[in-house]
């Protein structure tokens, strides 16, 4: 993925000099047809940017929409042009001006501009409202979530904000069934769907489905789960009826009386990305990563009960850990993240309060160091950080394990929770907390929710999805079964300070049948745009002085290296461009060329 030119010197008889290979340059780029705009049917924020050029171009956009402007550049070269245009606010009446580049800097713009008028928001939106903004501490980004109306029919959006809080893209649900949605390496859309389509869909920018893949027969999709992995290959959950004998007919009673009953497996599947093959299957019974009689309060409790059987493990997150072919996988109504390998589905180690495993699980639990310690209890969305620890959605639900006392939900409060782990000692240390801060919302979710790291500011975005207590109190006096959602951003503090607080609710509705809504998981996107590190292909040189100046356009989201070579074998880096002239075109001035032969660059994408 490289570009690579070379620049010789030559002595004469009575002149020396350095001559350098220079590209010439080509007559000024023209646009031939376009450009128009067609908003899209699905995704009514967005629209497709069409044109063509009578040379291989890239494409420059600014749009005003009459309070903002906003720029766009796109640095794949051709001559036709079909590019989605993303960011746009509701209720706006947009111009948008158009100009094409060709490899030489030669710049053309359109002579009309375009204009794209947005709708507001539909009716039925979910009401939102932001508490806490503070962009100079936030990561930069866009948020993305499916948020859903509780109250029947589930009217429901997958939704990208901005860091002000603005909506900029929006599609509805593809099914209400549907709860999670994921941005995929080339930017579409990544949606699992449970029976009856038990599918995973690939829906573009547009909002188009534009793949879909079948589970294979046996393994129904668990709408818990599905990712993409970066080796070609989708993991989900699924369900699976199995037998249990000697199993408890109660997690209240310590002596109830034990049967055989059906218990609700949760296997973890993998198929190819490319023909949906089963390639692999991990059974939590079958592979002993979970004791089969063990029960805790969550067992016959909130969220429980399957068509499969008793809902004793409730599988909610996986997480493909590449560092050492493992696989981590969160067992909510267990109170236990564990980790088993891949490649034997050997058991490494349990996450989880000790409490009532058997003889057998005892070596694999991890043991707690240092205080303060806070185990987790129907935990969600466990996320590895490049620091390498493990950080926890801890819904805390009661905060004990049969058949001990356990915390009202209205005392009670959920939180991130990031884990030290010490595989070699299996032992676990609390390294830090949402909750460490002061003067915050104490806030409490029954049921689902997600954390993430942030690169840049290593902040930790968390999703309070579905809040059914405030600091001890219903969010809504009115409506004692409404629920709230939060998505918070957290500066990684020994005392955190809040920089980012979204409310969905209804503040002002008074009516008791409101429901409000829940968003089963949230992210934290760096753009809109996925920005691959492609090749720089239209490499060129000039010269200052005799001293070789190389030029290029790239997208400045990625970073580059200039290297060079006297024999196309071995290559020195020998520094790095800097952006002149406008955003994306880059120089660099070789100053000590003369030095050398021959001399030939490349440009090194990173």
């Amino acid at each position: 993925m490289t570009e690579q030119f070379q620049a010789r010197r030559f002595v004469v008889a009575f002149l020396a000099a350095v001559v350098l290979m220079i590209s010439p340059r080509s007559e000024a780029v023209s646009i031939v047809s376009g450009p128009s705009f067609t908003p899209a049917t699905n995704a009514p924020l967005a629209g497709l940017l069409q044109l063509t050029t009578d040379v291989d171009s890239r494409i420059g956009v600014l749009v005003s929409d009459g309070t903002d402007l906003w720029e766009r550049d796109f640095y794949d070269y051709t001559t036709n042009h079909s590019l989605p245009l993303l960011g746009f606010k509701p209720d706006q009446s947009n111009q948008i001006q158009v100009t094409v580049y060709d490899k030489d800097r030669n710049a053309c713009t359109a002579p009309q501009l375009l204009t794209f008028v947005t709708a507001p928001l539909p009716t039925n939106f979910p009401t939102y409202t932001v508490l806490t903004n503070d962009p100079g501490m936030m990561e930069p980004g866009y948020l993305l979530f499916m948020i859903m109306n509780r109250k029947v029919p589930n009217v429901g959006y997958i939704t990208m904000m901005n860091n002000s809080g603005e909506v900029v893209w929006y599609c509805p649900y593809p099914s209400t069934l549907d709860v999670d949605v994921r941005q995929m390496e080339d930017g579409d859309l990544f949606v699992q769907q449970q029976s009856p389509s038990n599918s995973f869909l690939e829906i573009n920018m547009l909002g188009e489905t534009v793949r879909t893949w079948n589970a294979p027969a046996g393994y129904p999709v668990n709408v818990h789960e599905g990712l993409v992995t970066d080796h070609g290959t989708i993991l989900y959950l699924s369900d699976v009826k199995e037998i249990v004998s000697n199993f408890p007919s109660s997690d209240t009673i310590s002596n109830a009386p034990l049967g055989t009953s059906n218990i609700d497996d949760n296997p973890v599947v993998e198929i190819s990305s490319t023909n949906s093959a089963l390639l692999n299957t991990w059974s939590p019974l079958s592979l002993g990563l979970v004791d089969p009689t063990r029960v805790t309060y969550l067992t016959y409790g909130i969220a429980s009960g399957s068509p499969d059987g008793v809902d004793n493990e409730h599988a909610n997150a996986i997480l493909d850990d590449t560092n050492d072919s493992s696989i981590i996988l969160s067992l909510r109504n267990q109170n236990a993240v564990v980790k088993f390998s891949r490649v034997t589905g050997q058991l490494k180690w349990i996450l989880g309060p000790p409490a009532n495993w058997g003889t057998n699980w005892q070596p694999y639990l991890l043991s707690p160091v240092g205080t303060p310690f806070d185990w987790n209890y129907g935990q969600h969305a466990p996320e590895l950080t490049p620091e390498g620890t493990l950080l926890v959605y801890n819904d805390n639900n009661y905060q004990a394990s049969p058949y001990g006392p356990t915390a009202p939900d209205q005392d009670n409060h959920s939180s991130a929770i990031e884990y030290g782990i010490d595989e070699t000692d299996r032992e676990a240390s609390e390294v830090w907390n949402s909750t460490w801060q002061t003067n915050q919302d104490r806030l409490f979710t029954p049921y689902v929710g997600r954390v993430q790291w942030l690169p840049q500011t290593r902040n930790v975005l968390v999703d309070y999805g579905a809040v059914t207590y405030v600091n001890g109190a219903h969010p809504s006096s009115y409506a004692p079964s409404a629920s709230m959602v939060r998505i918070m951003e957290f500066t990684h503090d020994p005392v955190p300070q809040l920089v980012f607080d979204l409310s969905f609710f209804d503040y002002g509705n008074t009516s008791p049948g409101y429901a409000g809504y829940i968003c089963y998981r949230a992210y934290q996107l760096p753009d809109l745009y996925v920005h691959p590190a492609e090749p720089v292909t239209d490499l060129v040189m000039g010269n200052d002085n005799q001293i070789p100046i190389l030029e290029f356009p790239a997208d400045p989201a990625c970073s580059y290296l200039i290297q060079a070579s006297t024999d196309l074998t071995n290559w020195m880096t020998i520094g790095t461009p800097v952006q002149e002239g406008g955003i994306g075109d880059y120089d660099f001035e070789d100053m000590n060329a003369n030095r050398f032969t021959t001399r030939f660059y490349r440009v090194v994408t990173q």
